[in-house]
This record gives C-alpha cells, structure tokens and sequence, in this order.
C-alpha cells in the first residue's frame, strides 16, 4: 500500500505510535491505516521510524524517515571447545632381547679306565746276598718302593697302580758300591695261595749285578694289563 502523506482532512496523525502534528510531503509504502471514532489516523509503517524534534532544537517538523533497523549486535561466541593439548606420548618399549642361551663349554670325556683286580699283578724280588742296591720301583709315573739289598724277599700286591692296557714299569737303581750276589726283580701276574704268591711267567724281570757298576741302573718296560 502506498500512503501519500497530505491528509488535511484528518484531526490527528499517529505513525507507529507517535503524533505527527506536521507531516511533509512523502509518500510511504507498505504501510497499513486505520481510523478510530474521533477521526484520527493511525499509520503503522514496519519500514519507517518515527522521531519527535523539540521546536526550540529546529524548526523541522516531525519527520518519518525511513526504518532501518539497527545493527545486529549479536556476534556469535567463540566455541568453548578447544581439543585439548595432545597428552598422548607413544609408551616406552619395554621389550629387551633375552640373554644369550648359555652354553655349556664343551669338554672332553675323562675316560675311566677299568680297574685292575687286586692279588692278580704283583712284584716279587729275589736277593742273593747282594750290596750297595738302591733301587726305585715306578709304575705309571708313580713311586710304588724302594727296593734295598739286604732287606729280604718283597712280596707286594701292584693291583693298585696298574690299568687295564698299556702301563710302564721303571726301574733306577741309585746305589754307588755294589757288592756280592745278583738282585732280581719280578713284575707280572701271579696268585697267592696261602701267602705265597706263583708267578708262572713274570712280564718284568730287572737284574742288578756287582759288575753293573759301569752301566745305566734306569730300565723301563711296557706292560700289557688285559
């Protein structure tokens, strides 16, 4: 609807509300009017805004001008969310490679050698009157007797120190005067029967004159233990 403002005929004016005792010459549009009882005119125009002068601060009339709304002064918040700083820290490996597998150093088998029977190997000696003989018996190394002239027959039981396989039997004789008879010892098997020992066959038999007094008194020999 447009209202063309020269209404001389009305008694009083009211746009949106407010008395216009003076109205220019204007044309309004989409407006609507109403008229009550007592002749006035009731304009309301959404598009325009009304504002009342004080005459002693112009000499304008009221004026309608038209409506601009004001500026909106909504402003959207800023979001209250924020992600929050990444607290995330990967874990710490807590794999750690196994020990290395121990492994038994090797070593080499101690073979035990089957022991030899006790009363089967024995020494025997035999003294006729000889002097000055001082001879050391060994068997694999090891000290068994000392065999001296004059001391009298030995009858000893070498079980002990012998293995089965090869073993070696030495012989020194350490005297310095050698005198009288021949003495003679007697290494193999035997058996005792009633504390007399039979060697049928001795494996070892070491001699010791009086006229061995120039030769080596040191023999060895390589006896066999089945």
């Amino acid at each position: 609807m447009i209202l063309s403002c020269a209404l001389a005929l009305a008694s009083d004016v009211y746009i949106n509300g407010v008395k216009a005792d003076v109205l220019p010459v204007m044309t309004m549009e989409d407006v609507s009017v109403r008229f009550d009882l007592a002749g006035n005119v009731w304009i309301d125009a959404p598009l325009y805004r009304v504002t009342v002068v004080s005459p002693a601060a112009t000499s304008q009339p009221a004026a309608a001008t038209a409506y601009s709304p004001p500026p909106s002064s909504y402003s959207a918040p800023p979001p209250a969310y924020s992600a929050p700083p990444s607290t995330y820290a990967p874990p710490t490996a807590a794999y750690a490679a196994p020990p290395p597998t121990y492994t038994a150093p090797v070593t080499t088998p101690v073979v035990t050698t089957p022991a030899v029977a006790p009363g089967t190997w024995w020494v025997v000696t035999e003294d006729n009157d000889s002097s000055g003989h001082d001879v050391a018996l060994l068997i694999n190394g090891a000290v068994v007797r000392q065999i001296r002239s004059g001391e009298g027959q030995v009858i000893l039981d070498v079980g002990a120190w012998l293995r089965r396989g090869q073993n070696t039997v030495e012989l020194r004789d350490a005297g310095t005067r050698y005198g009288g008879g021949v003495l003679v010892v007697y290494v193999g098997r035997g058996s005792d029967s009633g504390g007399t020992v039979r060697m049928d066959a001795p494996d070892v038999r070491y001699t010791r004159r009086a006229t061995d007094l120039q030769s080596t008194g040191t023999k060895q020999f390589s006896l066999n233990v089945p």
